[in-house]
């Protein structure tokens, strides 16, 4: 496979990957969070928004190759 067509297919999944993890994300934040302590909420939400960046690395390692 190519450096150019691995960087295409990864930029489909790269770009799926962040929609579901968001709208999981939202749904997870709107369904349980929203009635919690606001340090549950502060926490969920940082945690939440750093968790995606792993596997985004692996795929984006993955399209370098």
């Amino acid at each position: 496979m190519t450096k150019r067509t691995r960087k295409f297919i990864g930029m489909i999944i790269l770009v799926a990957w962040i929609i579901l993890y968001a709208a999981v994300g939202m749904t997870i934040g709107a369904a349980v969070v929203a009635t919690a302590a606001p340090w549950i909420q502060i926490v969920f939400f940082v945690i939440t928004g750093a968790l995606w960046v792993f596997p985004a690395g692996l795929i984006i390692r993955w399209m370098e190759k």
